[in-house]
């Protein structure tokens, strides 16, 4: 196993003297303040100083799952490099790197770019990158600061010429590392079979501007119509990959290459991840074994609580916490039954599930647990439908804060998020960056 160290500290001073003003729905209006005095302004995101809806972050739930992951990943031997699609969030990456992170991954390069001009230097892109320009832009990087470290993924001759034609002319003097995808059939990027696989290998070798660090896999996109079909299908996968990292090995592959970077791993499954690539392995080189969640960040209350391992099929580690949550305001009673919530697809997401009334707070009066009455059906742009069973008490003006289900579609409708204690009052605010 390779030596563990972490890509250094964000800096964060120019995002911290960002005016929080008119920009930013839901934050109070008045005098504009720079986001690192917003704790001084004794701010509580219920007290009835922000316009409704606001998704808050919940700063004690936020802990607790970087440390667990943290702890996870060094049990058992594994780097992590958290996807920062998830929250395009700068803190909130600064807080997972200062838990021990140890790259962060990117899907798009306008998202390589937002991580390079905060000072991170070292990132997995777990996409192929083919487009000339960003290739050009990769290649300047590179030349410009030696401790940067980058990776994109290849899955076709096709890709590995294009980007040996697009770095031609950039005068890179060190090979771009990249690591070969593998993916299931019927899922997204990556080789089908070994003999794909092993093809990419052997144009990767024949390039002079390119070197092979190892392999890669996203086995969240394998489904079945149970999730024990679903856990058998993914382990298959992984046993699958190993072995092809071996084979690769064996052939002579990653002879460029320092380390083998062998990297997976979702929100979902790194349980699997880890059961079946964090075996010992016997090669030529030390390996790097990297776990690339995202969604553990913040976790949810649908999905990924139904998915998640920990507490679960992990159950020393106990449970990870929701730390998302979106209120809005009753607007209306039109109908027996029936509520209308302040939030809708501009403020939620509703790709995957619908958000979930978890507390109900009327006027002065302590928050409340939303009954099992309470379910949220539908969502318009600005509205949510909500039902109201027989015996539940709910009046016009009524706050209501919901879990939500995928956070990878929650972060993207708010540009700053207050980060809230316990008692929701404001630490803190996180920008995004999409």
């Amino acid at each position: 196993m390779m030596a563990r160290s972490q890509a250094r500290s964000l800096d964060l001073d120019r995002l911290l003297d960002e005016p929080v003003d008119w920009r930013y729905k839901s934050f109070p209006a008045g005098p504009a303040v720079p986001i690192r005095s917003v704790r001084d302004r004794g701010w509580n995101v219920l007290g009835g100083e922000f316009m409704l809806p606001v998704m808050v972050l919940k700063d004690s739930a936020l802990r607790h799952n970087i440390e667990l992951m943290a702890k996870y990943c060094r049990d058992h031997d594994f780097l992590l490099a958290p996807h920062g699609k998830t929250t395009m969030s700068p803190q909130l990456l600064k807080r997972q790197l200062d838990g021990g992170s140890w790259a962060v991954t990117a899907a798009t390069m306008s998202q390589v770019r937002v991580w390079r001009a905060f000072g991170v230097d070292r990132v997995i892109l777990a996409n192929e990158l083919v487009e000339p320009a960003s290739v050009r832009w990769v290649a300047r990087e590179l030349r410009d600061d030696a401790e940067f470290e980058f990776y994109c993924l290849v899955d076709s001759v096709a890709a590995v010429n294009l980007l040996e034609g697009a770095l031609g002319g950039t005068a890179l003097e060190r090979p771009l590392q990249v690591l070969l995808e593998i993916g299931p059939v019927g899922g997204r990027t990556g080789c089908r079979t070994p003999e794909q696989a092993l093809e990419v290998a052997r144009a990767v070798d024949s390039s002079a501007r390119l070197a092979l660090a190892g392999v890669e896999a996203f086995e969240g996109v394998i489904s079945s119509k149970t999730l024990a079909g679903t856990i058998d299908a993914t382990d298959a996968f992984l046993r699958d990959m190993r072995a092809l990292v071996v084979t690769l090995d064996q052939a002579g592959h990653f002879a460029k290459a320092k380390r083998v970077i062998v990297t997976a791993g979702g929100s979902a499954f790194p349980d699997l991840v880890v059961a079946e690539l964090g075996r010992p392995w016997d090669l030529s080189r030390p390996v790097a074994l990297v776990l690339r969640s995202g969604c553990y960040l913040t976790h949810d209350a649908i999905h990924y609580q139904h998915l998640s391992p920990f507490g679960g099929r992990i159950p020393e580690t106990g449970p990870l916490q929701e730390a998302l949550e979106v209120w809005g305001v009753v607007l209306s009673l039109p109908e027996p039954g029936l509520a209308l919530i302040g939030f809708g697809k501009r403020d939620v997401p509703h790709d995957l599930e619908l958000p979930v009334p978890r507390f109900i707070k009327s006027g002065a009066d302590k928050m409340r647990p939303a009954g099992a009455g309470f379910s949220i059906f539908a969502v318009n742009d600005q509205h949510a439908y909500m039902r109201v069973g027989a015996g539940e008490q709910l009046r016009v003006g009524d706050l209501v804060g919901c879990g939500i289900s995928h956070p990878c579609t929650a972060f993207d409708k708010w540009r700053l998020i207050p980060v809230v204690d316990d008692s929701y009052s404001v630490i803190d605010a996180v920008l995004t960056y999409f």
